[in-house]
């Protein structure tokens, strides 16, 4: 796309271009969030696990 064609922009296709800009935004600030509740919940296991020494073994291999 030519710088021309850009300067020309319609004031409609400003705002539509606004409004994806705002949702790509949105979309990668929720993804940021997903990722650090993920940690954050993985990191309250890990805690939780750590403090039981009795748990018993995760894995059992029978012959």
């Amino acid at each position: 796309m030519s710088k021309k064609h850009q300067k020309t922009e319609l004031p409609v296709d400003a705002l539509k271009s606004e409004s994806a800009r705002q949702r790509w935004e949105l979309f990668h600030r929720a993804i940021a969030h997903a990722k650090e509740s993920n940690n954050a919940a993985l990191h309250e296991a890990d805690t939780q696990s750590g403090d039981t020494e009795c748990a018993g073994p995760l894995l059992t291999i029978v012959r």
